[in-house]
């Protein structure tokens, strides 16, 4: 589990810092179309959708949280916690007319509490188990409702939780939520 930990965090670094030599700068938030980085600075505020607020910024978002991107339609509905997984209930709508859309668990990111005074930050990646999307396609004109699995999260005060998921099809479509967790009721088995 440390060798786990250490290696994201020198991976983390590694992608944080190629971000910065590209753009001088880390990559900033950016709008539905051009997803934001996990590392980006998120504000808390009841936003329908993802809104710009002051400069860079997004709003942290209630559930239910749809976002579209090129003709397909990802929404997170729910999250459930627990001691070996997060888990988040889904529905992806592949509204394009000829392009079949992959799924690909293994790159679903989460972080906790960011930025968040005073309560830590914790970064996990996709649970090793994932039935309802592990090797799942998409056809043209259909959808898919299921649970995807992440790794536990240990923090057990969630103020805001980040979201990343990218879909293959003819292009990669990368997705990204900000959540609102304060006063969110996780689901239970």
């Amino acid at each position: 589990m440390v060798k786990k930990f250490v290696l994201g965090l020198v991976c983390g670094s590694i992608v944080f810092t190629g971000a910065v030599f590209m753009n001088g700068t880390p990559n900033a938030a950016q709008d539905i179309d051009h997803p934001v980085s996990i590392d980006s600075n998120y504000v808390a505020g009841t936003a329908g959708g993802n809104e710009k607020s002051s400069g860079s910024e997004f709003q942290l978002q209630k559930l239910p949280v749809t976002q579209t991107n090129n003709g397909v339609e990802f929404t997170i509905h729910s999250i459930r916690r627990t001691g070996l997984t997060t888990d988040f209930e889904i529905t992806i709508k592949n509204g394009t007319t000829n392009e079949t859309v992959a799924v690909d668990p293994s790159r679903l990111g989460m972080q906790t509490n960011l930025p968040s005074a005073g309560k830590a930050s914790e970064k996990v990646g996709a649970s090793p188990t994932n039935p309802d999307f592990t090797g799942a396609t998409i056809l043209p004109g259909k959808e898919r409702h299921g649970w995807i699995s992440g790794q536990a999260l240990t923090e057990k005060e969630l103020d805001s939780l980040i979201v990343e998921l990218s879909l293959d099809g003819s292009e990669q479509r990368a997705f990204s939520f900000a959540i609102d967790c304060k006063n969110l009721k996780f689901r239970a088995l």
